[in-house]
């Protein structure tokens, strides 16, 4: 009759689901910096880099559609003042490859009303990185609003 070892077998299993869990984490983080990348999110946060100092969001699960195909669905955390729009992403699973945004209200061009799929959105085109596709879908984008409209940036609904 053989004898099993009544330690090691469960410090084998919890070792198995250790580096599971520690794989799946590492296969999200490869997905969330190619995101980062092909969205614009990275181009964006390059030329308006967020400092540490935003103020209270006023959404910490905020929709927004990048390149019109890749939806930061919940993941936003958006801000606003007299100052500018802020932007950073969740922390954990998002934030390590999405710097924090910030853009000046002076830089937004204007905000648009568009379609992207099902919903509204308002695309924000700025001047520092005009070829950002970058929208706000139109629940988020309610929030700060007064914001714009009172640092006067172009809001034209459609």
């Amino acid at each position: 009759m053989r004898k099993y070892s009544t330690v090691r077998e469960p410090l084998i299993a919890v070792v198995i689901v250790v580096a599971g869990l520690v794989g799946v984490y590492l296969y999200v983080q490869l997905l969330m910096w190619g995101f980062a990348r092909l969205s614009g999110w990275r181009t964006l946060a390059a030329r308006y880099p967020g400092g540490a100092f935003a103020p209270a969001p006023r959404t910490r699960f905020g929709y927004g559609v990048f390149r019109g195909w890749i939806g930061y669905n919940g993941g936003l955390i958006v801000a606003a003042d007299t100052r500018g729009l802020y932007i950073s992403a969740m922390p954990i699973v998002l934030a390590p490859w999405h710097p924090r945004i910030f853009i000046p209200w002076e830089q937004i061009t204007e905000v648009r009303c568009r379609r992207i799929l099902w919903s509204r959105c308002f695309g924000i085109r700025t001047r520092g990185a005009p070829e950002v596709d970058f929208a706000l879908r139109r629940r988020t984008f309610e929030l700060v609003r007064a914001d714009a409209q009172r640092a006067r940036v172009p809001v034209i609904d459609g």
